[in-house]
């Protein structure tokens, strides 16, 4: 009992210190994300402070086990990652964007649809106190017309949670022992954990190349003086005439950009599936130069996304990548399930504490979005799409190594596209219900079940039993949640969202609260039939990783993985350049040292990620350390 109190004092008092910093690093002063973001992937794959407390706690190893250390990382990761960027900032200016200003005018466009919001899921109403005091500042938080709201979101944020770690729970002897899936990325809090990494010389000639390339380019941020060193190549600057400039258009950038900790992420990761991630992003590269010879780089299809677009379908044209994606996806989810179909029985058998809390906590969500407006039926299938998505992610992450930092989709967007948009189609509490539920798509709270597999993981290589490992990131996930909305809405309303997003760090997060609106606006007002082009593109992404899958099942050396197909197709243009070097670096080690100079160079690439940790926390305490609004250095 006292192992796991020191433990869960820990996890409370550095996620509650951690939520109170993240603010006025991240929103305030426009410093690192110390605390996780929604996007890119770098930011939130390994979060700063959890890391940085590892490291700091191995100075303690002889009064906290190893175990125990580990339980405090898992807790941290989920706990601080609810704090901020990663939860908070991009959940709570949704909830009030819509009653101020122009939006909650009687004559806009939105005012129709911002009479069906629930009351209690959102604080006041149309240029009501809470709404203007977010936006305006200098106002004390008025919790009365929070605690109805925050209450029935933190059940909900409870009851995700819970059901996510049952499904966990359901999968885990299937993928932890019977699959043996190879978690490559806990190769860096294990290290931590396990001691050693500080006494590798590689290991510090790793930091170096983070530390002098983030450190320079953040002198030059406060002193110009100092030449800033390049990290990025855009092809759009040498791709000007037609038809090469298909390749590089606004929405999809053909950048070429270096992050040690991606590239140290991308050595962690099977050879097969960095180089599959690269390679099938220059694949979109070769797709969007045919697709401008045939003349259809602006067709759009049926479905008019709006200015949600980067969570819907982006880019928002043909040949619709992300829709190709989410189709290899799906795929790739049911053909795990079928491959497993003869213990799914086993596995999901009435007898088991974890299947009765599933279904549990799969009929609470489900009441609680038809509460908030969701028809019944799709009610259910949002669910067994967001957990298919869900554990398709994971899947990713686990196996993969690759850095997935959630589930980024809009849920209703897979019915608009299915069953089409406009008025009458759904009622206007649909499409507000729907825009709400975007908190799934814009946040990290889909990386949950990710992070459950791995505290399990750590927990089963540790020693350390899982009930204490649980209980360690339930307390994370409650401190996270009490102390984000504690110090997030007592600075939105002391410096106000306006202030806060000209003049300090919170551009995306003020940003993220307009989409909200643009989502039921745009579905609900714009006439649209079914998609069936999109509905197509979705099924090449699924036929495309069916035929990687036969192939790589059949064919020993076959190169191409389809995990690296559906990430490279979805996300690489966010990661292709850092996981080409990463990718570069292992297959020369594999190729010509084998696995024992893998195992030898793994220190020198740990100290790639843990150098640009380490730096994401020095910049934040000289943005905290100059006091000055807006003036920090984030990269």
């Amino acid at each position: 009992m006292m192992t796991t109190l020191r433990a869960l004092v820990l996890i409370i008092g550095i996620t509650a210190l951690s939520g109170w910093l993240a603010q006025r690093v991240e929103l305030v002063y426009n410093g690192p994300h110390i605390a996780g973001a929604g996007s890119p992937p770098g930011g939130q794959v390994f979060l700063a402070v959890p890391l940085g407390a590892l490291a700091a706690l191995a100075l303690l190893r002889r009064w906290l086990s190893e175990g125990e250390r580990a339980v405090v990382y898992a807790g941290l990761a989920v706990g601080i990652s609810a704090t901020a960027s990663g939860l908070m900032h991009r959940f709570i200016p949704g909830l009030v964007t819509g009653f101020y200003g122009g939006f909650a005018n009687s004559n806009s466009p939105y005012f129709k649809f911002l009479q069906a919001v629930p009351s209690w899921a959102v604080p006041g109403g149309p240029h009501s106190e809470p709404a203007i005091g977010a936006f305006e500042g200098g106002a004390a938080v008025p919790w009365d017309a929070w605690a109805v709201p925050l209450v029935a979101w933190s059940l909900f944020f409870a009851a995700l949670f819970m059901t996510s770690f049952c499904l966990v729970a359901i999968f885990r002897e299937r993928w932890m022992e019977t699959e043996r899936l190879g978690f490559p990325l806990l190769e860096m809090p294990l290290a931590l954990l396990r001691g050693g990494l500080f006494t590798n010389r590689l290991f510090y000639w790793g930091m170096l190349i983070p530390v002098t390339l983030i450190g320079v380019n953040g002198l030059n941020h406060y002193f110009p003086a100092v030449p800033q060193i390049e990290v990025r190549l855009n092809f759009a600057d040498f791709l000007l005439d037609e038809p090469w400039k298909a390749m590089a258009p606004f929405e999809t950038p053909f950048q070429f950009r270096f992050s040690p900790l991606l590239a140290g992420v991308a050595f962690l990761a099977p050879v097969e599936v960095s180089f599959s991630t690269w390679f099938f992003y220059l694949v979109t590269r070769v797709q969007l130069l045919v697709t401008g010879l045939i003349g259809r780089l602006e067709y759009r299809g049926e479905f008019i996304p709006g200015h949600g677009s980067p969570w819907l379908d982006w880019p928002g044209h043909f040949p619709f990548f992300m829709t190709q994606a989410r189709g290899g996806l799906f795929f790739l989810v049911l053909f795990g399930l079928w491959t497993a179909r003869r213990s799914l029985a086993a596995m999901f058998a009435p007898g088991k504490w974890q299947v009765w809390g599933f279904v549990a906590g799969f009929l609470l969500l489900w009441v609680w979005i038809v509460l908030l407006g969701v028809p019944v039926l799709l009610a259910g299938l949002t669910w067994v799409f967001f957990f298919l998505l869900a554990l398709g992610f994971a899947r990713l992450r686990v196996d993969g190594g690759l850095p997935i930092n959630g589930v980024p989709q809009i849920m209703g967007y897979i019915f608009f596209v299915a069953l089409g948009t406009g008025p009458g189609l759904f009622a206007e509490q649909t499409y507000v219900a729907f825009a709400l539920l975007a908190v799934l798509g814009f946040t990290c709270i889909g990386l949950w079940p990710a992070l459950q597999f791995e505290g399990l993981k750590l927990a089963e290589v540790t020693g350390i039993s899982s009930r204490q490992m649980v209980l360690g990131m339930c307390v994370g996930l409650a401190t996270g949640l009490a102390s984000g909305y504690l110090f997030s809405l007592e600075t939105i309303y002391e410096h106000g969202l306006f202030a806060l997003q000209e003049q300090g760090g919170a551009r995306s997060e003020a940003r993220i609260g307009r989409y909200y609106n643009y989502l039921f606006k745009d579905a609900g007002a714009t006439v649209g039939p079914t998609d069936w082009v999109r509905l197509g593109f979705h099924g090449i992404g699924a036929a495309v990783t069916a035929f990687l899958s036969v192939m790589r099942q059949h064919f020993l050396r076959w190169p191409f993985h389809p995990m690296g197909y559906v990430f490279g197709t979805g996300f690489g243009w966010l990661v292709w350049g850092s996981v080409l070097v990463g990718w570069l670096c292992k297959w020369l080690a594999v190729r010509y040292g084998g696995a024992q100079t893998y195992r030898r160079l793994l220190p020198f690439f740990l100290g790639l990620i843990f150098g640009e940790v380490l730096m994401r926390l020095l910049w934040a305490g000289v943005a905290l350390w100059s006091t000055q609004m807006g003036a920090g250095f984030r990269f």
